[in-house]
């Protein structure tokens, strides 16, 4: 007589990133499910509602999630692809409520943001300021200045206040900078330090909005697109900025695969996995930043940066961007590890990875 072997606490802890995406997308029967056809993982309802409440894992369906479901037959998040779709392949007819996305203006401001980004990407693009190279998949694959702002992070919830804000003044220099070239990884590198700021305080990432929207309107001007799209940013509110971070990834893919010559999914991939990669970074805790910074002074074998290393820190709660399926099965053939780097002038440290 066969028994039922139940998920155990290692169980869940390894699918943890997959269990946490597809729930975001997906009626928890239905997670159930494919858990147990994809990867024999066997639970009760009762076991994973009480891991998601203590993962503090939550829809991110706030407004018309049951109308909008019976209406079209699909889960919340396929709903919204279809609406990044749809921008990105010009088509005028959308939704008038999107689900995930909240109330009706909220979708709005969502779209007029997705309308600048096709802007911003189709300009640099037809103008040939955006083009694949060497050069170009090396800034594709590590990010330095949000590596810097990742740890800004790390320093300014460990209390590390003037060390924190040391190293951001330097991310300051480094971002007038990049907005004078007019780099391709602005939007999504501003978007995603924001986003971090805000896990510890949402005073301090909208303040961090603001001044780098002042900032592209002094050193390019106010009608161009990026200064336009991070205008548009600070219209929204809290939940409708996070909600929007998986989304606005995608259409960003989506632009460059359409606008970019030469963008391939080798490229794409890149992306992906230096998204995913500085976001589980920024789980790092200050007493474990002090931990690699000693490890790197005393040339010991720093480790290495997968969705693994997401699992030993239960300080926060990842966005949909950095828990995609595809990007979770894109580690493992792309193996990189923790570095510590040193910021100049200011001679703080930073954490940052690099590619095996």
């Amino acid at each position: 007589m066969s028994t039922t072997k139940w998920a155990t606490e290692a169980d869940f802890a390894e699918h943890r990133a997959t269990i946490t995406s597809l729930y975001r997308q997906k009626p928890l029967v239905d997670v159930m499910e494919h858990m147990r056809r994809e990867h024999e993982f066997q639970a009760t309802a009762r076991m994973y509602k009480a891991r998601l409440k203590r993962w503090h894992v939550t829809k991110y369906v706030r407004y018309g999630k049951d109308n909008a479901q019976r209406q079209t037959g699909k889960t919340p998040h396929a709903h919204v692809d279809d609406t990044a779709r749809s921008i990105t392949s010009r088509q005028p007819a959308l939704p008038t409520v999107a689900p995930g996305l909240g109330a009706p203006v909220h979708q709005q401001k969502v779209l007029d943001c997705l309308k600048i980004l096709e802007k911003y990407v189709d300009v640099n693009s037809a103008r040939g300021r955006w083009q694949t190279s060497p050069t170009f998949m090396v800034s594709l694959q590590n990010s330095d200045w949000l590596a810097q702002m990742t740890t800004v992070t790390i320093l300014l919830r460990g209390g590390q206040v003037q060390a924190g804000f040391r190293l951001l003044s330097g991310c300051f220099d480094t971002y007038k900078a990049n907005l004078k070239a007019e780099s391709p990884l602005l939007t999504s590198e501003t978007f995603m330090a924001a986003f971090q700021l805000m896990s510890i305080s949402p005073r301090l990432g909208w303040s961090f909005l603001k001044y780098t929207c002042q900032l592209s309107g002094i050193v390019l001007e106010m009608s161009h697109p990026l200064t336009q799209l991070l205008s548009k940013y600070l219209t929204f509110d809290n939940e409708a900025f996070a909600n929007c971070s998986d989304l606005f990834l995608g259409c960003f893919l989506n632009l460059m695969k359409q606008h970019v010559s030469g963008w391939d999914d080798s490229h794409r991939d890149a992306l992906l996995l230096t998204t995913g990669r500085m976001f589980l970074l920024s789980l790092t805790t200050f007493s474990q930043y002090r931990e690699l910074t000693l490890m790197s002074k005393n040339d010991e074998t720093l480790p290495l940066l997968g969705h693994q290393h997401v699992l030993q820190y239960d300080n926060g709660e990842l966005p949909p961007a950095a828990t995609r399926p595809e990007t979770l099965s894109l580690y493992p053939l792309h193996p990189a590890r923790i570095k510590v780097m040193k910021q100049e002038p200011g001679g703080v440290e930073y954490l940052s990875f690099e590619m095996l």
